[in-house]
């Protein structure tokens, strides 16, 4: 299943509530792998926000949003692996993307293309790179 980009950036800036008003527990020393249910506000699509933290790496967050179960629109990866960008990626095309970067969903090329933060289109601030600070700019 693909979307085009209109579609994707749509649902990407749907306003969205969690369903689920349980918080969500940043543990600092301990790994971390929660899933919550998101709506939007229209009450017509569903999504679903993973917060992960590394296993071996405590320093390493990941935040990502699913439409339609399975398409990820977007997935910041704090402290994350780096990540080759496809020779075809319309950002620093067949290079590698290391540090904190952010996937965002492009027509042809799903979430595989990854810009630094200081250039991710309406991220803003590339100094965001902070937990919390950094999720709920996310959402």
């Amino acid at each position: 299943m693909s979307l085009t980009q209109a579609e994707a950036d749509r649902l990407l800036h749907l306003p969205k509530i969690f369903l689920e008003q349980s918080p969500i527990e940043f543990a600092l020393t301990e790994p971390m792998d929660h899933d919550r249910v998101l709506r939007s506000m229209d009450r017509r699509e569903e999504f679903l926000l993973t917060v992960e933290r590394g296993n071996r790496n405590r320093l390493r967050l990941k935040y990502q949003t699913r439409a339609r179960d399975v398409i990820v629109l977007a997935r910041l990866e704090l402290n994350g692996p780096r990540h080759r960008n496809p020779p075809d990626s319309p950002y620093k095309a067949g290079e590698w993307v290391s540090g904190s970067h952010l996937h965002l969903y492009r027509e042809g090329l799903d979430d595989r293309v990854a810009y630094e933060l200081e250039d991710a289109p309406e991220w803003n601030n590339g100094r965001l790179a902070d937990g919390i600070a950094a999720l709920e700019r996310f959402l």
